[in-house]
């Protein structure tokens, strides 16, 4: 046999399973609702039609289809099924990527139909033909589903992600205009207002003008715009409205009041900023100027109390925690921090803040350096209490405070909170009011940066392989073609090449496999002309030089007996050559000096420059040839794949390589009666005794093909 890889065979095997191994499907999970761009997984709601499907190895029968007989021995299986996973609340307005496993995707790279939640929505009619009795639309929820999903080896579904668009895509204004997230006013108002899956709030008790504006305005829709915050928020789990709404609130520095029977939405920016085409105009002027006359005395308290936080205690380092899309949604912590307040004080770090609505670090910038700011410059809180008279004020009011004892003239304050307590006077929590700390200051800071690993990443085709046959001393006594090929583009190998599927076909059009080649040969091209050669090996006068850029290859020296005994052998044009010294001359190019030429029987020749070269060594793939294939077209197809054995090349996309087998490894009966008996090429001396002996046919038309050496005297 062979001393290099041949397409084996393996003992048929039965299947380990009979039905999909589920490990997502929850019959009690809520249905997500998801705005902007964000990532999440699915849930397996509906299955059926397990399959289990043979793999075949070609080996020397030929392949699968191919007529060559035999059709190849079962190596295992693999297992398909029609599933249906759902994702969230529908209509969503697409899908980006998809990540299985350790790889990334499409819809239609994996074979999936996407059911984007219309209400009403059609049923799959795969499902409403083959199952008619299961036929569910599955109305407002988007889902996903394909028939014959494979399962590959083990019967079980990956792990899959979906990067799920959905309501209100891509009308956010993050940094640069964001083109994936939500702006916020409009994921609260759906919130709260959407029939179908909002928490029933009133759309008459929102104080519209207070959510919605279009410029030159304090709404909450125009502050997030111009200062750039958006959001991207995945409910998957169940949680109080509220705290929901708090959190949104809190990421986008604002307030929601109770007003007038209305709800208000009061951004805390406190300065006119314009940004992403639109200009954020708040209201600061103080609607009441109150001094000791208007505070009301509570049992000879100062009629303004103020308290001031403790500059060590406060907070100079914010860090939050996003889902950060350019990170394959992975959670990202995004940091702000004062430098001076850090040295003044020192340091303190509060704890980090859960953002994961946030999915663009520029905007979690954006909100993080908003709460270092309040946190850190907003210190003094104020007390007084007031007569009924001043019962419109509410909370998020500016007024303005005089207290000569205090030093106090006219100084802004914001209204926090306001009680009425038992005397019946508006008990008054307000706040200091810093003109500017409600407003960012950005400072440079270095991205979080991450190369994920796609494990389905597509290879590059295979180079024009090396295809050939050996003679019988290499193929031993069957006949062999031999395959060399590597991966790249342009001439330049591609380091993610990890071999290639083989597929034979007689035809052209019906295809089987009959091996795979699992790591790149070291192929190339001769880069200047080698003569021919009429003296006795080896030849020290030559040299041959090949550039081995296209496989990436890589030579080096052997020895004397190495090249002697064929160690180093390799393949240019038809002649088998070994090597004793190569040397590096520059990036893939090498010269091959000390030369065995001829090896093998093969036919001493000029090689021009440009020759397909190919080092003969493991990584050259073999193929028992039935001899039936002597004489016919073969039609070769290498289906690439990268270095995790994902990235399958579409096999109609591959190159149809042509060779024709002239069976010259079937040699004379002699050359394999010796070769199968293990009997040596070699005979000795002839003055030494007769150690072998073979009738050699009675045919007196035989033809002796071979020569053997039978020793000198």
């Amino acid at each position: 046999m062979s001393l290099f890889r041949s397409a084996g065979q393996s003992t048929a095997v039965t299947p380990d399973y009979t039905g999909l191994q589920i490990q997502t499907a929850v019959n009690a999970l809520p249905i997500p609702i998801v705005w902007g761009q964000s990532k999440l997984a699915p849930n397996v709601i509906w299955y059926n039609n397990f399959q289990s499907h043979a793999v075949t190895s070609g080996g020397g029968g030929g392949g699968k289809g191919l007529g060559g007989g035999g059709g190849g021995q079962t190596t295992g299986y693999n297992y398909s099924a029609s599933v249906i996973m759902a994702l969230a609340e529908g209509p969503i307005a697409g899908i980006g990527q998809i990540w299985k496993g350790q790889s990334v995707y499409t819809l239609s790279g994996l074979g999936l139909s996407l059911f984007a939640g219309t209400t009403p929505q059609s049923v799959w009619g795969y499902l409403a033909s083959a199952y008619p009795s299961q036929a569910l639309a599955y109305q407002a929820t988007a889902y996903v589903c394909a028939a014959s999903y494979d399962l590959s080896d083990s019967a079980t579904l990956d792990n899959h992600n979906f990067e799920l668009q959905g309501f209100q895509f891509s009308t956010g204004y993050g940094p640069g205009y964001s083109a994936a997230d939500a702006d916020p006013a409009l994921v609260v108002n759906e919130f709260l207002t959407n029939p179908q899956f909002g928490i029933g709030f009133p759309g008459g008790s929102i104080d519209a003008t207070s959510l919605f504006g279009s410029g030159g305005d304090a709404s909450y829709q125009t502050y997030c715009r111009a200062v750039g915050l958006a959001l991207s928020p995945a409910l998957t789990d169940q949680e109080q409205a509220s705290s929901i709404l708090a959190r949104w609130l809190q990421l986008t520095n604002t307030a929601a009041v109770w007003s007038g029977g209305l709800l208000r939405f009061i951004p805390y920016g406190d300065s006119a900023v314009t940004g992403n085409a639109i200009a954020f105009s708040p209201d600061v002027t103080p609607v009441y100027d109150l001094t000791d006359d208007d505070f009301k005395l509570d049992n000879n308290e100062d009629p303004l109390q103020v308290s001031r936080s403790d500059p060590y205690q406060a907070y100079k380092v914010w860090r939050l925690e996003i889902a950060e899309r350019n990170n394959a949604y992975s959670l990202t912590p995004i940091e702000s921090r004062d430098q001076n307040a850090i040295e003044l004080y020192g340091m303190r770090i509060a704890s980090t803040v859960t953002a994961h609505e946030i999915c663009d670090a520029n905007i979690a910038a954006v909100s993080g350096q908003l709460m270092l700011q309040r946190a850190l410059y907003i210190r003094n809180a104020y007390k007084f209490r007031l007569s009924w008279e001043y019962c419109l004020l509410d909370p998020m009011d500016l007024v303005t405070v005089t207290d000569a004892i205090l030093g106090l003239t006219n100084a802004p304050v914001r209204i926090t909170e306001i009680e009425e307590d038992e005397g019946g006077f508006l008990q008054v929590t307000a706040e200091e009011f810093p003109l500017g700390a409600a407003t960012a200051t950005l400072y440079p800071t270095q991205p979080v940066t991450n190369n994920p690993i796609n494990r389905d990443v597509a290879a590059d085709p295979a180079n024009t392989p090396v295809i050939f046959e050996p003679p019988s001393a290499l193929a031993g006594p069957n006949a062999q073609i031999w395959i060399a090929a590597s991966g790249g583009s342009g001439g330049v190998a591609d380091p993610n090449w990890g071999g290639a599927n083989v597929w034979l076909s007689l035809d052209n059009t019906t295809y089987g496999q009959i091996g795979a080649i699992v790591a790149p040969a070291r192929q190339g091209a001769l880069t200047a002309s080698l003569p021919a050669f009429a003296g006795m090996n080896p030849d020290a006068t030559d040299t041959l030089a090949v550039n081995l850029a296209e496989s990436g290859g890589v030579l080096s020296s052997g020895t004397a007996a190495d090249a002697q005994l064929g160690n180093t052998l390799y393949i240019v044009d038809a002649e088998l050559m070994s090597y004793q010294t190569a040397t590096l001359t520059s990036a893939n190019n090498y010269t091959l000096t000390t030369i065995y030429r001829g090896l093998y029987g093969t036919p001493i020749a000029s090689h021009a420059s440009g020759a397909p070269f190919a080092r003969l060594d493991g990584e050259v793939f073999a193929y028992d040839l039935p001899p039936q294939y002597v004489g016919r077209v073969l039609y070769i197809k290498l289906q690439s794949f990268n270095v995790f054995g994902g990235g399958v090349q579409d096999l109609s996309t591959c190159t149809a390589f042509t060779y024709t087998p002239s069976g010259v490894a079937i040699d004379h009966p002699i050359a394999q009666a010796i070769a199968v008996s293990g009997g040596a090429w070699d005979f000795g001396a002839v003055t030494g005794a007769v150690t072998a002996t073979d009738d050699f046919g009675a045919s007196p038309t035989l033809t002796v093909e071979f020569d053997l050496d039978l020793g000198t005297a």
